[in-house]
Order: C-alpha cells, then structure tokens, then sequence
C-alpha cells in the first residue's frame, strides 16, 4: 500500500487552521490555544489507528503503535507543531503528519510491527516562546537539565514549568518521559528543505549528511538617552547606532570566502526609549550564528564578540552578551543515510545528499541514538512566511521514502 498525498494534505490544511493570526500564516506558539488544538487533533487521529496518544510531562505529543514486542526500542518518525509568528503550513508539521501517514498505511495493511513505531512532535522546537530553540527535545534527551524548565522563561517571566503545568502537563514527571538510548532504535525526520537547493536542481528527495551547529547570544547595549534635537554628534553614545555595527559586522564577517558555511543573523530588535526625537539609550539584540564545522562555528563567534567589545569601547557604551543556546554540528548516522538512499534508489525516486543549515530536533537525538533526514523542496526557497510551500508530488516522493525506510527500520 501507498502513501496517500491526499490524506496528507488534508491533514496539513486542518492543522494550517490552528493559528492566531489567520490569513497572516501560522502563528502556532508552544502551550497556546493554537498548539493545544493542533495536539488534540493529531492524538485524536491517531487514537483512532489504534496508537496510544498522549502529551508527555513537558507536552510534547507522543503517538506510539502497539507491536508485537513492546519492549523493543522504538523507532522514531516526527519533528514539531509550534510555529514561528506568521509562518508557513509546513515547518515541523509535514514530519509529524507523515509519520501519521506511515502509521496509517501500516495499520491499514494489518501491519504488527516487530517494535513500537513512535510518532513524535517535540514542543518549543522553534524556540520562539522561551527563547530556546529545540527546547523539548534538548529536555527530553538530557541535553538539557530538568531545572532548565524552571529557568527557562518567557518575556512575561513565566518558566516553561509554569507553561506546561497550565497546559495540564506534569514536568515532575520529566524523567519518567525522557527518550533514552536503550528505549530508541533510530529516529528519522521529514522536513522540508527551507533552502532552493533541491528545487534548483529539479531533485524531490534530499538526504541530509550532517546539520549544522548553531550558537545563540542575547546582546544589550547600554548608553544614554538625549534630546535628538540639541545632543551633538560627537557627545552621542547611540545604543541603536552601535547595533547597526553589530549587524553589519556578522554580514561582513559570514560573508568571508574563507566561510563559506558560515551564517550570522541579528532577527530581533529593541530598542528604547523607542521614541522618534529620542537618541536611542540601550537596545537588545539576538545573534545567531551557525556553520556546520564546530571548529569555524567557535571561531565565527569569538569573532564576532570581539567586534562587538570594540564597537561598545569606542562609542562609550556598557555592553553585555549572554549565550542562551548552543547546538553542535552533527553528522548523522552512515547507515542510515544509506538506508534512506537505498530506499530511494529501489524506489526509483530521484534524491541528492545535502547539509542542513537549520536546526532540528533530530540533530538533539543524536545524543542517544541514531538519526538521519530527509529533506523534501521549498518552493523558491521560502519558509518561515506564509508563502511557504512544498508541491505535493514532491511530498509523495518523500514520504514513500520515509515509508519504505520505516518498515525496514521496523523489522531489523
């Protein structure tokens, strides 16, 4: 039996109609109305296959298909629910609805698994609430502590323990639903590219070698508030201003030939007093770097640390920097990359290997067992905006792969 790309899609466009900010695209944040919608849809899907489903102590949704040995490890198949503000339909949710989709077509086959299969969608992978990216699953494996719940906090001051026991979820409980190496087989994840690469080379499959590492810093620069109208240039100490260097420094230095894996992007702003006839006296800022060498990643961020020491010494400004997340480069596992790519070949589908410049969860599983990607095309390249979209025979192709892949994952 096949994959139903129709199926698929309904359940993306249904999922599409969970969000705060409709017609804007998809605003999905981790423990809101919105999340909690998506989530009940999915275990409700999935309770009617038969799966238990469920929300874990922090409130990741967890689907597991009963097997014929449910002691076995479990093979893995998911990604997340959670957006970014004004998102696309498809970031996280096509690798949690196909991983429904491969549920299906096995119970719809009369399929027992020799191990549990799990569907999984992690909580805050975006990390757009708690300023955390891939926080559930960093939680999940013990890449992350149980007290990090409590330290992790939103901009209204509320921690993710707080968020989650609202959401009716127990983060005591947290070790009880940690995901260990003894209890995982592998973990595979379907994404989509979020890049124009495979759509440039007219490829429907990428299988993805290694992720890249990422490090994220919160910057505040502090200098003073003056009339605009009567504080000379030359006495100014513009906080804005010396963001501006500070954007400008991670462009120039991630678009050294010597970096070609490099990115650095500053994606948040404030500034205050926020006023049109105001010098601007402090400003906070994000910083994200990443590249898929852990040696060029350290060296991008020391790099750039000691731009932004010398741009606050010469404007007479006090300047912290504070690193809220670090993720390390990860290549995933040769076998199953080679798995994915047999797969494909025997399937007569066309595929690439590619690195993945964003972050994913499946980089997180590492830790524990072994992970791989497929990537499926963005058209013209756009995620993380409503126009984010993927053709469905593109998503077809993928999630054959993932299909055949998973039986055989199933069986060994």
């Amino acid at each position: 039996m096949r994959v139903n790309v129709d199926r698929v899609r309904g359940h993306i466009e249904r999922i599409a109609g969970f969000t705060a900010s409709p017609g804007e695209g998809a605003t999905r944040m981790s423990y809101s109305p919105e999340y909690r919608a998506a989530c009940e849809y999915v275990m409700a899907h999935a309770a009617g296959l038969g799966a238990e489903a469920r929300l874990d102590a922090i409130g990741s949704v967890r689907l597991r298909l009963p097997s014929s040995d449910a002691a076995a490890p479990a093979v893995l198949v998911g990604s997340h629910l959670d957006s970014v503000p004004h998102g696309g339909d498809l970031d996280g949710v096509l690798g949690v609805v196909l991983g429904l989709e491969v549920m299906e077509v096995l119970v719809r086959e009369g399929v027992r698994p020799a191990r549990p299969l799990e569907v999984i969608a992690f909580v805050e992978e975006e990390g757009a609430t708690f300023r955390c990216p891939l926080a559930g699953s960093q939680l999940l494996t013990g890449a992350l502590p149980a007290e990090a719940t409590g330290e992790l906090r939103d901009e209204s001051g509320r921690s993710l323990a707080e968020a989650a026991r609202a959401f009716a979820c127990d983060p005591a409980r947290l070790a009880d639903d940690r995901l260990r190496p003894e209890s995982v087989r592998a973990m595979l994840e379907v994404h989509i590219e979020q890049g124009r690469v495979l759509e440039s080379a007219g490829v429907p499959v990428g299988i993805v070698e290694c992720i890249a590492g990422s490090e994220n810093h919160r910057l505040r620069l502090e200098g003073r508030a003056d009339h605009a109208g009567t504080t000379p240039m030359p006495l100014r100490r513009d906080a804005l201003a010396a963001a501006a260097e500070v954007v400008l420094a991670a462009e120039r230095l991630a678009g050294e030939p010597a970096r070609p894996d490099t990115v650095a992007t500053v994606g948040r702003l404030l500034c205050r007093p926020n006023a049109a006839n105001v010098v601007p006296g402090a400003v906070e800022l994000s910083l994200d770097v990443r590249d898929v060498h852990a040696e060029r990643l350290d060296d991008a961020v020391a790099t750039l640390a000691a731009a932004i020491e010398a741009i606050a010494e010469r404007r007479g400004l006090r300047h912290q920097r504070e690193r809220t997340a670090r993720s390390e480069p990860v290549a995933c596992a040769p076998v199953l990359v080679e798995l994915l790519e047999e797969t494909a070949r025997h399937l007569g589908i066309s595929h690439r290997r590619l690195a993945s410049g964003a972050l994913h969860d499946a980089a997180i599983l590492t830790r524990i067992t072994e992970a791989a990607m497929l990537f499926v095309p963005s058209v013209d390249g756009a995620s993380h905006v409503p126009e984010e979209r993927t053709e469905d025979a593109d998503i077809e192709q993928g999630a054959e792969v993932l299909l055949g892949a998973v039986r055989t994952l199933l069986e060994r």
